[in-house]
């Protein structure tokens, strides 16, 4: 009984080494929503030029340069007031939906987050580096306006 034990031992140390790991590599992002009082058009976070780079998608980019088109022709009205602006700045801002928030990184996003009850999702964009300056993610809340953004 007690070889069996000590023959478990490793294996037990090496499952537990591995599950601490394993949380190493997922995002520390704030639990809470943020308060439901914060005004739209206020800036989340500027996206640096290398990420945009990094991650750009040629049909995300010709969707939004499309989209933008519409936009200055009268056509297509966006969310917020200066969304235009923070768009071609690569900048999110509170209130931008989840088509904006992607037309300012210029990709899809490559990880969904369902903050569960009452709702909203967080979007993260991670470019082939693996820098953690490089990772961005935006917060959505229940009616899929961006709330909170950051970068872990």
């Amino acid at each position: 009984m007690m070889a069996a034990m000590r023959a478990r031992l490793p294996l037990a140390a090496c499952l537990a080494a591995l599950l601490c790991c394993c949380g190493g590599v997922e995002p520390n992002l704030y639990p809470f929503d943020p308060p439901p009082n914060i005004p739209d058009s206020q800036e989340l976070i500027q996206i640096p030029e290398e990420v945009v780079t990094a991650i750009a998608d040629a049909q995300t980019i010709q969707l939004r340069e499309d989209a933008l088109a519409a936009v200055a022709e009268g056509r297509r009205v966006l969310s917020i007031p200066g969304a235009l602006e923070a768009i071609r700045s690569h900048r999110i801002l509170t209130g931008m939906t989840v088509e904006e928030v992607v037309w300012s990184i210029g990709a899809p996003p490559t990880r969904v987050r369902d903050q569960g009850p009452p709702g909203g999702h967080t979007l993260m964009w991670q470019p082939p580096s693996l820098l953690a300056r490089d990772r961005v993610w935006v917060r959505f809340d229940e009616w899929g306006k961006a709330a909170a953004a950051g970068t872990h």
